[in-house]
Order: structure tokens, then C-alpha cells, then sequence
């Protein structure tokens, strides 16, 4: 009796496991490679999900952008999704025992074009540190200065004028140097392409025209590659959102300096049409004798309202005439004998022509010239 027991559990142990590998063979076999539609490239790390939506059920790619999955028979839907590329699903049968092929090629995903934007930081709600410099303070406290000196009384910005060439004066934000501040007219870097530098002195007739300025001080974020380490200058013009004006400014100085500005802005007009000009003449006699300068400025902002935007055009331009005085020394000043052996003359040659350079620069030196007859002899 004991042993027919034994045979009967034995036959049912078997039939049990036996049904088991019979039921765990029944599954099929899925193969496939995702590459780049374009390239051929293998896509490395790829993920196939294989699972209802929101399942996390998948596989990853090898490095030849295979992928293998062994599923019970059944209709799936393969979702295959990889960084840069537009996700791709594809439905497959699998059946018992059976492998199938599935390959996917994906198509890479095209960027949207790249929009300029002009960021103002608003108190309160934007986390870093900046100052507002209003209309009004630009009218007082200017002059006749270039406009960075007017951020001399901003907190943390130093500006000046010491040792500047003709590109203009310099500023420091929190110690960092004028190339590691980016400055923006209108939301437009201007910054120089090589060094990071600003030539100040482009935009000596913008002062009319300027509605703000705002100075961010410190790293911050922003949708431009600038070199806004130490901090941000972003000028703002007058535009279609203001009313209706026309400024002319007369300035005169010491050595001979006369600047003539005028600036123009229409406001809103019909057909949300608008537009602002502006223009400059700066004319310098310098300090030292011959360092003159004379330099023009225009400016012109076209502005058409659309709905909730407002689309802009514009031009500028600085063109200068620069003049330095030569600092080398003539040769007869090192050695008199060396100058004059190098002339080929006669000896009533050499001094028919010392007389005449004598006589030359005494009338040069004496202040009877004017500044027209000084340039005209060095033209």
C-alpha cells in the first residue's frame, strides 16, 4: 500500500513539474537595434519600454545598439525614447518559441531658434543685487562726462577715466575688470568679440535717448554666453512705450571740447508704428598739442507693435578722426654727428635746412597757429 502511494505522489510530482517547464518554454524571443536614422550610428543605452503606459517594464541598448527581450506570447507595444532624438513605438506579436526582428531608426530632434531677450531684474523678486539709475539722475549728475562715470555712485562700481585711450573710460564691478562685465543696449551685448572690452566712446550720444540703466552686480544667470563674472550693465532706450520728445543738448569745455546732441522719439504712433534717433557731434582740441579729436554718433531704433510683442530694428554707428602726438625723438638729439652724416648735402644745404626747422618750431611752439594750421601741417 505504501508503495503504491509512493508512485502515485511521484507520478503527480512529475506531472506537476512537468507542466511547469512545459508552460515556462512557452514564451518568444524580440531582437532589434536602434540606431541614427541619418548616420547609421548605434544608439548606446537606448531604452525600450515594453510595458503598459507609465510601466517602467524596459531594457537599455549595448554598445552596438542591441536590445533583446523575452516575453509570453502576446501583442506588445515596444517604446523606444533616447536624449536628442523624437521617441519612436512600435507593435509586435510574439509568438511561442519564435524570434522576432524589430529595429528601430530615430530621427534627431530640431531646436527651436534662438531668441535675444533683455532681462531686468525686479525688486523683490529677482535674487541678486542690482541698482536702478532713473532719467532724472542722468540729467543732473552727467554733464559732460561719458556715461559710465555716472555709475560712480552706484554701490559696488568704480568708473574712470585715468589712463583711457580713445576707446573711453573703464569700469570695475566689485573688483572684476571691464572685460569680465558685460554691458547691454537694449538687452544687446556689446561687448568686443576678442578681448570682452567696451569702447565707451561709440556711445558718447546715447545719453538723450537713455530711459535707464541697470547694474547687476555679481554671477548671475542669463540666456547669453557673456562675460558677466563681476556683473551686468544693461542700458535701456526710450521707445514706442514713451510719449513724445525732442532733446538737443549744447555742451562746451576746456581745450577746446564742443559736443552738440540731439535726440528724438516719436511715442506711439498710428498702426503701433514708432521710432527713436538720435545724433551727436564731439570736437576736442586735447590737452596736449596735437591730440586732436572729432567724432560723430548716430543712432536709430524702429519699433512695430504686434499684439503682446513688439519687434525692433536697429542701427548705430561712431565714426572718429584721432590724432596723437608722435613721441620719437630725431636722431640729431641722441648724436649730432650721426644726423649729420647721414645728409647727402652740401654743408650750405644742411644749414639752409637747420635754420628753416628752427625757425619752424619756434613759430609751431609760440600759439599763433591755429588748431586748423596745426593739423593741416601734420595732415
Amino acid at each position: 500500500m505504501i508503495r503504491i502511494k509512493s508512485l502515485a505522489l511521484a507520478l503527480c510530482m512529475g506531472l506537476l513539474f512537468g507542466g511547469i517547464n512545459v508552460s515556462l518554454a512557452q514564451t518568444g524571443l524580440i531582437r532589434g537595434t536602434i540606431s541614427d536614422a541619418a548616420t547609421g550610428e548605434a544608439l548606446i543605452q537606448a531604452a525600450v519600454i515594453y510595458g503598459a503606459d507609465g510601466a517602467s517594464q524596459g531594457v537599455l541598448t549595448d554598445f552596438d545598439g542591441v536590445f533583446s527581450i523575452e516575453l509570453t506570447p502576446g501583442t506588445y507595444v515596444l517604446r523606444v525614447s533616447y536624449v536628442g532624438y523624437e521617441a519612436m513605438q512600435k507593435s509586435v506579436d510574439v509568438v511561442a518559441n519564435t524570434t522576432r526582428q524589430l529595429n528601430f531608426k530615430m530621427h534627431t530632434l530640431l531646436l527651436q531658434e534662438a531668441m535675444v531677450v533683455a532681462d531686468i531684474a525686479i525688486d523683490r523678486e529677482t535674487p541678486v543685487a542690482f541698482s536702478n539709475i532713473k532719467p532724472i539722475q542722468i540729467q543732473e549728475e552727467l554733464g559732460s562726462q561719458p556715461i559710465p562715470m555716472l555709475l560712480n555712485s552706484t554701490p559696488g562700481v568704480y568708473a574712470t577715466e585715468g589712463g583711457s585711450s580713445d576707446g573711453g573710460p573703464s569700469i570695475t564691478i566689485r573688483g572684476f575688470k571691464q572685460r569680465n562685465v558685460s554691458v547691454l543696449i537694449d538687452g544687446i551685448p556689446v561687448n568686443d568679440m576678442e578681448n570682452g572690452g567696451v569702447y565707451w566712446n561709440n556711445w558718447f550720444g546715447l545719453d538723450l535717448v537713455t530711459q535707464t540703466m541697470q547694474v547687476q552686480r555679481g554671477l548671475g544667470a542669463s540666456k547669453l554666453a557673456l562675460p558677466a563674472i563681476g556683473g551686468t550693465v544693461n542700458i535701456i532706450t526710450v521707445g514706442i512705450e514713451n510719449k513724445k520728445k525732442t532733446s538737443v543738448k549744447q555742451e562746451l569745455g576746456s581745450f577746446g571740447m564742443m559736443r552738440t546732441t540731439l535726440g528724438h522719439t516719436s511715442g506711439r504712433l498710428d498702426g503701433g508704428w514708432g521710432f527713436t534717433v538720435a545724433g551727436s557731434y564731439k570736437n576736442s582740441g586735447g590737452y596736449s598739442a596735437q591730440s586732436y579729436s572729432k567724432s560723430w554718433f548716430y543712432y536709430g531704433k524702429v519699433q512695430k507693435e504686434l499684439g503682446s510683442h513688439i519687434l525692433s530694428f536697429t542701427a548705430t554707428g561712431a565714426p572718429s578722426q584721432n590724432a596723437a602726438r608722435g613721441y620719437k625723438q630725431r636722431i640729431g638729439t641722441h648724436s649730432v654727428d650721426y644726423a649729420r652724416g647721414l645728409f647727402t648735402g652740401t654743408d650750405a644745404e644742411y644749414e639752409a635746412m637747420t635754420q628753416y626747422s628752427q625757425a619752424y618750431d619756434a613759430i609751431f611752439n609760440d600759439g599763433t597757429l591755429s588748431l586748423a594750421d596745426e593739423q593741416a601741417a601734420f595732415a
